[in-house]
């Protein structure tokens, strides 16, 4: 609910990500102030940092080929070690 009618607010559509449809943001009274596309270009900043999907850089890591590297790793001697006293 939005009281009073002196807010200044920014509506972000184009979010990516696929969870939001669009983004608000609701300026504090010691920011009005500043220029409209400075204000702007934080808001798409801020947008582009915690709305995108991480996760498609996170599954090509370096760690994460490491764990699937150990992984495999274990599962085989483990087969081997089993193998051996069958």
């Amino acid at each position: 609910m939005l009281r009073g009618v002196n807010k200044k607010i920014i509506e972000i559509n184009n979010v990516e990500g696929g969870y939001f449809d669009r983004v608000l943001f609701f300026i504090s009274d010691d920011k009005r102030s500043e220029p409209d596309s400075v204000l702007n270009n934080q808001a798409e900043k801020y947008v582009s940092d915690t709305c995108s999907l991480k996760y498609k850089k996170r599954l090509l890591s370096g760690e994460t080929a490491k764990l699937i590297f150990k992984m495999a790793l274990s599962a085989g001697i483990g087969l081997a070690i089993g193998t051996m006293f069958l």
